[in-house]
C-alpha cells in the first residue's frame, strides 16, 4: 500500500504524571498512564520496577498492631502485639521477643499506640483497642515493663490519642478530653470536666499540627482546636471541613497538609479546604482512579490504613470484595501522580530509623509475616509484576490513518534474561504482542580494548520493532510487563513512534 515517505512521530519521555483510569486512554494527558502498576515514578523521566519487601519474622498469626518506637535516649524498636503478649524488635537482634502481656486487652482486637510523656519516666507507650481500659508501659534503660494492668476508667477507652503541648488528648463520643500536663500517672491525670464538645461524627484520628493545633478527624466531620498551654473555655474548635473520614488510621500528615480517605476517594484536608473556597467544589486527589476506586470493598473500608514514607502516601485498602486490605495505592504529592501496588497485603505500617535511615516495616492482613518495605527486587522471593500501559497515540493527526514505521524502546541494561514483553492495542482493540525484547548485559556495548578505568555496570539500549504487521490504525497503545526475579532493578526510559500517514487516495 502506498505511503508518504516523510515520517510522523512521538516521543514519549516523562510519564510523571502517573496511572489515569478516570478519562479515556486517548483524552489523558501526555505525562500519563492508562495502567501505572508496581512501578516507581520518582525520578521523573524514568519508571522502574518498584522496590519489593522481605520478611524479618513469621509469627505464626496476624499481629494486631505495629508501631515504630523511637523513645528519646533509648533503643528503636518494631512494638508488636499477638497472641495476647507485646512483643519487640530490635534491627541489631532482629527477633521479636516478648516483653509483656496486654494485661486486661483483649486479644485479637486492633491496637493503637501512642507515644507520651510522662513525669519521672520520660517516654511512655499509651495503648489501646478501644474497648478495654487503656494500657500504659514506661520505659526504663533498654528495656519495658508494664506498669499495673490497664489505667482507670478516668481515662477514655478510646483508640483516638495524640500527645500534643505535653498533654495525651483523646476524642471519644464526640468528646475531646485532654489530661494533665505532663503528669506523673495518666490513670490519674483525666477529669470529666477537661473536654470540648466537638461533633464531629465517630472518632477516627488526632493529629496536632506544629502551630496551628489539633486536628479532630470524624466520620462526618472534621474540626480543629488550637488550645491554649493550659486549656481553657475560651479556646474554641471550629469545623473545618464537612467531609468525614472512613478509617482513621489513613489520616497521615502528608507535607503541609492532612491527607485522608473519604467517602469519595483520597483527599487532602487543607487542599479541599481551599478548593472549595476558591471554586466552589473540590475533587479528590484520588479522583484519577476510577477503576481501581469502583473495586473498593467498602464493608471492610475501615481496615484501611496508611503511612508517609519516602515523599510518598501509601494507602493500603481492601478491594475486589476482599475481607482484608489487599491492594497499595501510591500517590506522589511533588507530582500530583498515582501508581497501584499489587502484591501487597499490608494490615499495618510502621516506620523505624535504622542507623539514621528511614525504613517502612509492615505487617501482613492474612498471615504472620511482618516485613519491611520498598526495600529488595522481589515481594519476599515473588516476582514482581510491573505494568505499564500508556495512552493512545494518534501521533497527533487522529483523523489520519497511519502505517508501517517502527516502535522503539529506551530502557536500562539489565541483569541476565531480563526481558520485556511488548504488546499493541490497535484502535481500541484487545492487546497483542508484538515482540519480547531482551535486555540483558549481554545487549550492552563492549569495546575491542582495555581502557585504564572501570565502565559503569548500567547501559541505556534502544529497541526497535517493526509496525509493519499492523496494518492501518489510527490509535495505537503501548503496553511494556516484566515479571521477572531481576537482580538489577528494571528502569524503563520511554518509547518512540515513527510511523507514516497513509496516502489518501480519491477512488
Amino acid at each position: 500500500m502506498p505511503y508518504d515517505d516523510k515520517p510522523i512521530y512521538v516521543i514519549r519521555k516523562n510519564l510523571s504524571g502517573g496511572a489515569n483510569s478516570r478519562q479515556d486512554p486517548s483524552v489523558i494527558a501526555e505525562t500519563q498512564l492508562a495502567v501505572l502498576e508496581n512501578a516507581d515514578i520518582t525520578v521523573i523521566g524514568e519508571v522502574r520496577k518498584r522496590p519489593g519487601l522481605a520478611s524479618i519474622a513469621n509469627l505464626s498469626v496476624v499481629a494486631e498492631g505495629l508501631y515504630g518506637y523511637m523513645p528519646d535516649g533509648g533503643t528503636n524498636q518494631l512494638i508488636t502485639s499477638y497472641q495476647g503478649l507485646l512483643k519487640t524488635w530490635n534491627p541489631s537482634a532482629p527477633t521479636f521477643t516478648s516483653i509483656a502481656s496486654v494485661g486486661g486487652l483483649s486479644s485479637g482486637v486492633a491496637l493503637s499506640f501512642c507515644r507520651a510523656g510522662e513525669s519521672g519516666e520520660g517516654d511512655i507507650l499509651v495503648i489501646s483497642n478501644g474497648t478495654d481500659n487503656v494500657v500504659r508501659l514506661n520505659f526504663a534503660g533498654n528495656a519495658f515493663q508494664e506498669v499495673g494492668n490497664a489505667c482507670t476508667s478516668s481515662m477514655p477507652k478510646t483508640s483516638v490519642m495524640e500527645y500534643y503541648r505535653n498533654r495525651l488528648w483523646t476524642f471519644l463520643d464526640g468528646s475531646l478530653a485532654y489530661s494533665d500536663a505532663y503528669p506523673a500517672d495518666y490513670s490519674v491525670a483525666f477529669s470529666p470536666t477537661n473536654a470540648y464538645r466537638i461533633p464531629a461524627g465517630t472518632e477516627r484520628a488526632l493529629i496536632g499540627l506544629r502551630d496551628t493545633g489539633l486536628v479532630v478527624v470524624g466520620s462526618d466531620q472534621i474540626w480543629g482546636l488550637n488550645p491554649s498551654m493550659t486549656p481553657a473555655a475560651s479556646d474554641k474548635p471550629e469545623k473545618i471541613l464537612d467531609l468525614g473520614c472512613v478509617s482513621g488510621a489513613t489520616a497521615q500528615m502528608v507535607g503541609d497538609d492532612i491527607l485522608f480517605l473519604a467517602n469519595d476517594g483520597v483527599r487532602g484536608l487543607f487542599r479541599t479546604q481551599l478548593d472549595k473556597i476558591q471554586g466552589g467544589q473540590a475533587f479528590p486527589l484520588s479522583f484519577p482512579l476510577k477503576t481501581e476506586f469502583d473495586t473498593i470493598s467498602w464493608a471492610y473500608i475501615y481496615k484501611a490504613c496508611a503511612v508517609y514514607f519516602d515523599n510518598k502516601y501509601f494507602l493500603s485498602l481492601p478491594v475486589n470484595s476482599s475481607t482484608y486490605n489487599n491492594q497499595v495505592w501510591v500517590y506522589y504529592p511533588a507530582l500530583n501522580a498515582w501508581m497501584v501496588i499489587k502484591g501487597w497485603n499490608v494490615k499495618g505500617w510502621a516506620k523505624l530509623k535504622v542507623n539514621g535511615e528511614e525504613r517502612l516495616y509492615a505487617i501482613d492482613s492474612n498471615n504472620g509475616y511482618v516485613y519491611r518495605c520498598w526495600s529488595g527486587v522481589t515481594d519476599n522471593g515473588t516476582a514482581i509484576t510491573m505494568t505499564i500501559t500508556g495512552r493512545e497515540e494518534n501521533i497527533g493527526q487522529p483523523l489520519v490513518e497511519k502505517i508501517s514505521g517502527e516502535l522503539e524502546i529506551e530502557a536500562e541494561v539489565a541483569d541476565s534474561d531480563s526481558t520485556l514483553t511488548i504488546s499493541v492495542a490497535v484502535d481500541g482493540s484487545d492487546f497483542q504482542t508484538l515482540a519480547t525484547v531482551n535486555i540483558s548485559n549481554a545487549s550492552a556495548p563492549s569495546l575491542p580494548i582495555a581502557l585504564p578505568f572501570a565502565l559503569a555496570d548500567s547501559y541505556m539500549v534502544r529497541i526497535k520493532t517493526h509496525l509493519d504487521a499492523l496494518g492501518t490504525w489510527r490509535n495505537l497503545q503501548i503496553k511494556i510487563e516484566n515479571s521477572q526475579s531481576n537482580t538489577l532493578p528494571i528502569i524503563f526510559y520511554g518509547y518512540n513512534i515513527v510511523t507514516y500517514a497513509e496516502e489518501y487516495i480519491n477512488e
